[in-house]
């Protein structure tokens, strides 16, 4: 008997405040976020690129107290265009953390978000 693939359906991370990192995800990557669920102690906002199904959660929960982002490996977004990418997310309020590297063909560099999370940006993947 064989069962249907697993897909991947979403990332969630830990915030201090998901209206205000909604915002920088909107700004530096362009991404889209469908109604916010609210319940007693926590609030979800989901977040995805347009055209994907995988999603970005931010999870603002009361009296969790939020320490380098509470999170594990980057975040990656592959970007058609590494230099204007950069610039929309540093603008946006994301730390560079070192310059753009080459591998190949592909370039890649790692920022930091406003709430401590590691993203990593890479051309080249198309």
């Amino acid at each position: 008997m064989t069962s249907a693939a697993s897909r991947l359906g979403f990332f969630k991370i830990t915030v201090a405040d998901a209206a205000a990192t909604q915002r920088f995800y909107e700004e530096a990557f362009g991404m889209v976020a469908s109604e916010p669920v609210v319940a007693p102690g926590f609030r979800e906002h989901i977040l995805k690129t347009p055209d994907e199904a995988c999603g970005l959660i931010l999870f603002e929960k009361d009296g969790l107290e939020i320490t380098r982002g509470n999170s594990y490996g980057p975040i990656g977004f592959y970007v058609p265009e590494m230099e204007a990418a950069l610039a929309r997310a540093e603008a946006a309020g994301a730390k560079r953390q070192g310059e753009p590297q080459r591998f190949g063909t592909v370039c890649y560099v790692f920022l930091e978000s406003p709430d401590g999370h590691i993203i990593e940006l890479i051309e080249g993947m198309d």
